[in-house]
């Protein structure tokens, strides 16, 4: 039985031309830089989708991404891939090669070995079109030539031509630098917390937090490489950012505060500010605006800082409540288990940076723990039903205990939910 072999090759995009094989079961792929394709693309997530060997057959996963994973066209939680198909994320395309192991190579598509070009001296008598082609072909090629030398002298020649070109080369250049500067401030009597984001000529990107009534003045720097630049450089292009108007100005919803954002970019020779102050903000800005914080969020991994200490505990707070009532819920769906871990976590993650930590805190770590632990309990006890049921071959109760398996630890980007997955698939395959 022939095994086959599956390479990933890059198409367009960043990486375009590079050739990845799936030697070793699984490559992950996404912005992060543990990922085996690692592409620093402002679309795709930091790990956005999985291909995976299963049983000589090639799959794509997509792990909850933010912008889809997409095979010939057609958005795809997870896919079967055969020779010659597409598969899409952000802006990169790549072609799925697959071949037998032992069968022969993939067919290529290259360049003809000889090409002909028929000037029209061709005769019925082949000695006689075989002589006169041997006679005009050093006639042609000394005519071409000459031919190259005047217009390359004319060229040379031309006043002024190296000048206009290098102009051109430097106007294209400059028109793709890129300065940004982003502020957020919120105010009031008790506290002014103040976020910043720049993005220098050169390619630095910085962010600076200060909040007062927390005591937190926090910066950090990233040097970003010339591919995001560019992706950046054509979302702003393309957001409608210049056709804004230079202020919107509303009225406080309490008195004493002050809530307002300011972005200033510089593209080319197009320079623009705009800013919103106690209002509700202009889609195109607020999409630029949140679009802007994501990117510096995943970046320079900021999630968390960027906000006020007074707002991070608002938002534990609500993680916090969605995580009660997942858990006293835990009996009613497989899934709810595994939900209040998930939403316990981000409240934890969103206190990181507080301090002092709020009254509620140490009680919140406490029980994500003991939920923890209590998963775990419940995600071995039903994985050992599921082995029985396999281990006795009652396949349509192994089926069923699996599919619990799988509910438990609904995340797809975990090890556990891809180990039922694949025994899954397998037992359904005897039934």
């Amino acid at each position: 039985m022939s095994t086959q072999k599956y390479t990933l090759q890059i198409t367009s995009g960043m990486l375009s031309g590079k050739i990845f094989p799936v030697d070793k079961g699984t490559l992950n792929l996404g912005r992060s830089s543990t990922c085996d394709i690692a592409i620093k693309d402002l679309l795709l997530s930091r790990t956005h989708c999985r291909f995976e060997i299963r049983d000589s057959k090639l799959f794509v996963i997509d792990l909850a991404s933010a912008n889809e994973t997409v095979v010939n066209g057609k958005p795809v939680d997870e896919q079967e891939l055969h020779h010659d198909d597409l598969v899409e994320v952000g802006s990169t395309t790549l072609r799925v090669l697959c071949e037998t192991a032992d069968g022969p190579p993939i067919e290529t598509h290259g360049e003809p070995d000889d090409i002909m070009i028929d000037l029209g001296f061709n005769k019925s008598d082949e000695e006689s079109g075989d002589s006169r082609k041997s006679f005009l072909r050093p006639v042609i090629w000394s005519v071409a030539a000459i031919l190259i030398l005047l217009l390359g002298a004319t060229f040379i020649m031309r006043p002024g031509n190296g000048n206009e070109a290098k102009t051109a080369v430097e106007k294209e250049e400059r028109s793709e630098n890129l300065l940004i500067r982003y502020e957020k401030i919120e105010a009031d009597t008790n506290n002014i917390f103040r976020y910043s984001l720049a993005l220098s000529p050169a390619g630095l990107l910085s962010a600076e937090i200060d909040d007062i009534a927390g005591d937190r003045h926090i910066k950090k720097e990233q040097q970003l490489s010339a591919g995001i630049i560019q992706d950046l450089t054509r979302i702003i292009r393309n957001s409608g950012f210049f056709g804004l108007e230079e202020k919107y100005t509303g009225y406080a919803s309490m008195p004493n505060t002050l809530n307002q954002w300011r972005i200033t970019v510089a593209l080319g020779n197009q320079v623009h500010c705009c800013t919103v102050r106690d209002r509700l903000e202009p889609e195109i800005f607020r999409s630029l605006r949140e679009t802007l914080e994501t990117f510096s969020k995943n970046e320079l991994g900021i999630w968390a800082i960027q906000y006020s200490a007074e707002k991070l505990v608002e938002l534990a707070v609500e993680a916090k409540t969605v995580g009660d009532k997942k858990a006293a819920e835990m009996n009613v769906r497989h899934s709810n288990l595994f939900d209040a871990i998930k939403s316990y976590k981000a409240a934890l993650f969103y206190l990181d940076t507080v301090n002092p930590k709020p009254d509620f805190y140490a009680a919140l770590a406490a029980t994500t723990e003991k939920c923890e632990m209590e998963l775990e309990k419940r995600y071995a006890e039903q994985r050992f039903k599921a082995d029985r049921a396999i281990n006795l071959q009652e396949w349509a109760d192994a089926a069923r205990e699996l599919k619990i398996l799988r509910e438990i630890i609904p995340e797809q980007s975990d090890p556990r939910h891809g180990e039922a997955v694949r025994k899954l698939l397998d037992v359904e395959g005897r039934l």
